[in-house]
């Protein structure tokens, strides 16, 4: 039983790792264009 709830923990701070890594994607991709876009309204 303690062995379950060690793989169970386990695999819910992989999903959230996975989830953070996913967000943290997004904002840099984001950013990225912004900044693209920034530097090409400046020329």
């Amino acid at each position: 039983m303690n062995k379950n709830r060690k793989v169970t923990h386990t695999k819910k701070e992989e999903q959230q790792a996975n989830r953070v890594l996913k967000i943290i994607s997004v904002v840099l991709v984001a950013l990225a264009l912004a900044m693209l876009i920034g530097f090409s309204l400046l020329d």
